[in-house]
């Protein structure tokens, strides 16, 4: 087929057995880039959201150099894991259904890239939040004068709180999986 001028028009037929439109296609190249991409984004949007809401405990600098907490810091204390959790159940909950969602071309292949992609928003979530949170406290009680109250550092004491993110990740992602698929009119 030739166009007003003479040229040649190539038209782009779809590949056999793709139904996709030309802009949906992308393949595991995409799916890696977005999947990732988006734990990135996440991760470091609840480190932030953790340090927002977390009033961190403090510490209070005895006679004896050392430092201690009371009661009510405890509690303080296990809010910021608490904190973590609820974050991290909430954003890889909605994460992982909406991803694999929208991007289950290959469910395997989707399913780890989550499990890989939540552990990254985790360990963002860990890092970022404790560089935007206090200091570490004992390094500040060296010019600290005795009774100084000084801010805990915002970090997870909970080791089972890392898990948090990825298994809900998990969770979301067989919400989409089990559900019956939608039928298509026409």
């Amino acid at each position: 087929m030739s166009g007003p001028a003479g040229d040649a028009v190539v038209t782009e037929e779809p590949e056999a057995g793709n139904t996709q439109p030309p802009s949906e296609r992308g393949g595991t190249l995409a799916d890696i880039a977005w999947v990732l991409g988006t734990y990135t984004v996440l991760g470091i949007a609840g480190a932030v959201l953790w340090w927002l809401l977390v009033d961190p405990a403090s510490f209070t600098k005895a006679g004896n150099g050392g430092l201690a907490m009371g009661e009510a810091q405890l509690g303080k204390r296990f809010a910021a894991d608490g904190w973590f959790v609820v974050i991290a159940a909430v954003l890889g909950l909605l994460s992982g259904s909406v991803l694999t969602w929208w991007r289950s071309r290959d469910n395997l292949v989707t399913s780890a890239l989550l499990v890989v992609g939540s552990g990254i928003a985790t360990a963002l979530m860990v890092l970022v939040g404790r560089a935007l949170g206090p200091a570490d406290p004992e390094s500040l009680a060296r010019a600290a004068s005795v009774g100084a109250r000084l801010p805990m550092q915002l970090e997870v004491h909970a080791t089972v709180a890392y898990l948090v993110w990825p298994i809900a990740v998990l969770v979301g992602a067989l919400f989409v999986l089990w559900s019956p698929p939608t039928e298509s009119a026409g």
